[in-house]
């Protein structure tokens, strides 16, 4: 009875959602949210080579279609190494799922007596995925993309969304049911949020600064129902300050294939 109650809540959420002129897509991270996401490219890359307080995005490719929530997460001092890191567990990836990119402009290989007015440009379209969490939440007896915020609802409505959608990344009833079951007992991420007045329909773009240590997850696939079934044949590289573990899918379980401790 208790799961129908939820599932009658959470069509009718939905119902709501479409009567109204709310586009159903999450906005960025909201204040009680286990995790802050982000899409990590050769791009973020280079501005984080050159700068190691770069403020990642959660950006997730443009689908954030309304303005809500804290756009913007930079690491700190506290977990420096773990930002130099993520570049070599985005090559790491990258053996499994190549590098696709989209020319914009004028292919160099085009047939054309005229020259080119512009220069060819290339955009990386497969960005991977990753998810910052706390240092201490264990994400294999949890799941990845669970945001397990219990005041989701309130937080949305400080940006002027009264009628917004819970934002799931693992969207199955299933997913949605554990990620309200345990709100109360997942702490959320540890963040000093910025002293700015929030604007209605208008997302923080100030970076928020961890309080703590955190860990990164990188997905080698972006279809977070996938992760949260645990489906057959996955990868991804959980990232600390001092190391990182490559972990393969398997039997519906997590398997541990390899530890590379990180060069200070």
């Amino acid at each position: 009875m208790t799961v129908s109650f939820l599932l009658l809540i959470y069509l009718a959420n939905g119902q709501r959602l479409a009567a109204t002129d709310r586009p159903p897509y999450p906005g960025y991270f909201l204040p009680g949210d286990a995790f802050f996401n982000t899409v990590i490219t050769e791009e973020v890359l280079k501005k984080l080579d050159k700068d190691p307080d770069y403020a990642f995005e959660d950006n997730r490719d443009g689908f954030n279609l309304y303005n809500s929530g804290y756009q913007r997460l930079s690491l700190g001092k506290q977990n420096r190494n773990l930002a130099k890191q993520i570049k070599t567990a985005y090559y790491d990836i990258r053996q499994i799922r190549p590098l696709l990119l989209h020319v914009l402009g004028e292919s160099p290989n085009s047939v054309n007596d005229n020259p080119r007015d512009k220069k060819t440009e290339l955009m990386e379209i497969n960005g991977l995925s990753l998810f910052f969490y706390n240092e201490d939440y264990d994400w294999k007896k949890k799941h990845i993309g669970l945001k397990y915020n219990e005041n989701w609802y309130q937080e949305l409505q400080k940006f002027g969304y009264p009628n917004g959608a819970y934002g799931a990344y693992a969207n199955t009833p299933e997913a949605i049911i554990e990620s309200w079951r345990f709100s109360t007992v997942i702490p959320p991420l540890s963040v000093q949020l910025p002293a700015v007045t929030i604007k209605k329909h208008e997302a923080v773009t100030e970076p928020m600064i961890p309080k703590g240590r955190l860990k990164a997850l990188i997905l080698s696939d972006d279809d977070f129902n996938k992760f949260y079934k645990i489906e057959e044949h996955l990868n991804l590289i959980e990232i600390t300050n001092e190391k990182s573990i490559n972990y393969y899918s398997g039997e519906g379980e997590w398997h541990d294939i390899g530890e590379q401790d990180f060069v200070k």
